[in-house]
């Protein structure tokens, strides 16, 4: 009896369970935002990315120097808590990179004109404007152009211009593109990033900034073209744009060791604007703040500008108030929990 009892276990043991029904998707999975193209009035194809959530609050988003239109892929390791905070990136891409052809005669204002009509094209009038490093010069004539359209104003560690004495702005544009050469032939050495900052924090990012430089530098058989990068860096020794008594609220961060673009600069802009001004001050950071208070600046665009973003315990949660490092409890950070543990989940 008990034998049998055993061999009816060891049979129901061996029949499988019945399969929990798969769920299939009735969508595909993003991997990357596209690349799209307008035909302007001045008969040029301009490229621009969108990630396209209507009734979201709407960014334009302006690279560092030499980025292409895909340069909001760098952030994409927040791509999670954009989307909480229902914020749409757009981007427009500048002369030379990426898949748009190098006009020799292109100009800032033809810069405003290509974003005023990928604006219109989209149906979108109003925006915050946000700028990276090299961005900064373009987002201050986007400001300058159209300031009734700007619903907010950030810059991360964004130029105003370059020193009159700089070795940017000594150089003759035959030097400049020599010496530029190399970087753009290469992009790992063009994105090279400190390597105890972003890029040991978020996994892939340094290959990510690789894959932008060989996008903005190849992709169109450039074949590292170095002319509209040495034009970019030649604009930053023009005056700043005209910027008057900007009516938007306006948000700064820089890092106070920032050898490449100091808080000096911000400071340039911050007098430029009517409005409020939040100046986020990050002692003892360099020039990857644009990246590393990513998650701040998501904030400040949603509509948190009055909060400050701080990692306590092991929770992440909003203070009232602009806080500044020098505040924080021992052991907490400013940004999400992820930044102490160096590690960021997949979306």
């Amino acid at each position: 009896m008990i034998r049998y009892v055993l061999a009816l276990a060891a049979l129901a043991c061996a029949v499988p369970a019945t399969a929990r029904p798969i769920t299939f998707p009735d969508h595909f999975d993003s991997i990357g935002t596209p690349l799209q193209g307008l035909q302007t009035r001045e008969g040029r194809t301009v490229h621009y990315t969108d990630t396209g959530e209507a009734g979201w609050k709407p960014m334009l988003f302006i690279g560092g120097v030499g980025t292409s239109a895909r340069a909001p892929e760098l952030v994409a390791f927040l791509y999670t808590l954009r989307r909480r905070l229902k914020v749409r990136i757009i981007a427009v891409e500048r002369n030379g990179l990426g898949d748009t052809a190098y006009d020799p005669v292109w100009t800032f204002a033809d810069y405003n004109s290509e974003v005023r009509q990928v604006l219109d094209h989209l149906g979108v009038q109003h925006f915050a404007l946000v700028a990276i490093s090299g961005g900064g010069a373009y987002a201050g004539h986007i400001a300058a152009a159209m300031p009734e359209r700007v619903t907010s104003w950030h810059m991360l560690a964004a130029i105003a211009s370059a020193p009159a004495d700089s070795t940017v702005c000594k150089a003759d544009e035959a030097q400049l593109k020599a010496g530029l050469a190399q970087q753009v032939g290469a992009p790992r050495v063009f994105w090279a990033m400190p390597k105890d900052g972003v890029a040991a924090k978020v996994p892939g990012f340094t290959d990510r900034t690789a894959d932008e430089g060989a996008r903005a530098f190849f992709i169109a058989g450039q074949r590292g073209d170095v002319r509209g990068v040495a034009r970019e860096y030649r604009r930053f020794c023009d005056a700043p744009a005209a910027v008057s008594a900007l009516p938007a609220p306006a948000y700064f961060y820089y890092g106070e060791a920032d050898p490449l673009v100091p808080p000096s600069q911000g400071e340039y802009w911050a007098g430029k604007v009517a409005g409020k001004v939040t100046f986020r001050r990050y002692p003892g950071e360099g020039h990857d703040v644009q990246y590393r208070h990513w998650d701040q600046l998501l904030l400040d665009v949603a509509g948190h500008g009055g909060e400050t973003l701080v990692c306590e315990r092991g929770r992440a949660r909003l203070v009232p108030g602009l806080v500044q490092p020098a505040q924080l409890a021992a052991g907490a950070t400013l940004g999400i929990c992820a930044w102490q543990a160096g590690r960021l989940e997949q979306p």
